[in-house]
């Protein structure tokens, strides 16, 4: 608007200069006063141009400012030199800006997967450490390890051949009827505690327990010794635990015995159970002569099947005891007495 004004200025003087000095108009003051005026119309347009331009500049660069926006301006090759500049300068930090957003979504992006990751490490933790408790009830920390590491279901149903022991304390009814509930519970929880490790030590799974009976399983490892020899070698080490509690306990552990039975064949190791309760155990006649074994064997005695002592009678000394007749069993099976400290066969 000044600039309008301003233009005005040469004819105000113009008209001073003919209506107030009497000057002559010629054609030179004519198109000295045309040329004027183009000159000052050509300077409007430009100043304009120029100012339109610059207000353009200044609400992108308010618009990235505030709202982030990276919209560039386009360049004109007739801009003025500084408008030019400011345009290529104001282009160049838009790019940037792009730059640098698609950088923070690659990180955002990045991350978000690491915070997904460490979700999903953090429920793997949670979980492997649920099993882990579970089942370090049952089965020694290598096994766990093993279990843990297979990528196999540890609780899949499977036919294998495996090797069941069964120990159950002797006479234990007469042994506690003196005993008040109490003091029933903390010898089977003392006994238990022992004996339970040295099943885990020789590779063995806890099953269950039954009252003052504990039934283990033993299955081949893909290194170390075989199953039966190290049910073996479980039945002997708990039979010498037993005998150093009955002397360190005192006169409540001293008329402890365990009579222990193991048998080796093929056996169905799964869940077994209703909807809402299921054991994870094994079943089969191999199991049923396992705990019959048990059943027959004195206090202090391991009575094992002759798959167990054909595979273990080069390490263990055993002998036979004939054919054994089990309840519910019509053929007869053999039986091998394995030979403690101070027998002969």
């Amino acid at each position: 608007m000044l600039y309008g004004l301003a233009c005005l200025f040469p004819y105000l003087i113009g008209i001073y200069l003919i209506f107030e000095l009497k000057v002559d108009i010629t054609y030179t003051i004519i198109n000295i006063l045309g040329l004027t005026l183009v000159l000052m119309l050509l300077g409007a347009l430009m100043i304009e141009t120029f100012a339109r331009r610059l207000r353009l500049l200044a609400r992108r660069v308010a618009l990235t400012v505030h709202d982030g926006a990276t919209e560039k301006i386009p360049m004109k090759d007739n801009d003025l030199e500084e408008v030019y500049t400011l345009t290529r300068d104001f282009n160049a930090i838009v790019e940037e800006l792009e730059e640098h957003k698609t950088h923070s979504k690659k990180i955002t992006a990045r991350m978000l997967s690491y915070v997904n990751d460490l979700d999903a490490y953090e429920k793997k933790f949670r979980d492997e450490s649920l099993i882990r408790a579970n089942l370090s009830r049952y089965v020694g920390e290598d096994v766990v390890e093993e279990l843990i590491r297979s990528e196999k279901p540890a609780f899949e149903n499977v036919e294998c051949t495996a090797t069941i022991l069964f120990a159950d304390i002797r006479r234990f009814t007469t042994v506690s009827e003196h005993m008040d509930p109490h003091e029933i519970i903390a010898m089977l929880n003392d006994y238990f505690s022992t004996m339970v490790p040295i099943i885990f030590k020789h590779d063995g799974v806890l099953d269950k327990f039954v009252g003052d009976e504990l039934m283990a399983v033993f299955r081949d490892r893909p290194y170390g010794e075989r199953a039966p020899y190290r049910a073996i070698q479980a039945a002997v080490e708990m039979i010498d635990t037993l005998e150093k509690m009955k002397t360190s306990r005192g006169d409540d552990y001293s008329k402890l015995e365990v009579g222990i039975g193991i048998n080796t064949g093929m056996v169905v190791i799964g869940n077994v159970g209703s909807e809402n309760r299921k054991d994870y155990t094994a079943i089969g006649d191999t199991v049923n002569v396992a705990a019959r074994f048990e059943q027959i064997a004195s206090g202090q005695e391991i009575i094992v099947g002759e798959e167990t002592y054909r595979i273990c009678k080069e390490k263990v000394p055993m002998k036979e005891t004939g054919e054994i007749i089990l309840k519910n069993r019509n053929a007869p099976v053999r039986g091998y007495k394995v030979i403690g400290k101070g027998e002969h066969t």
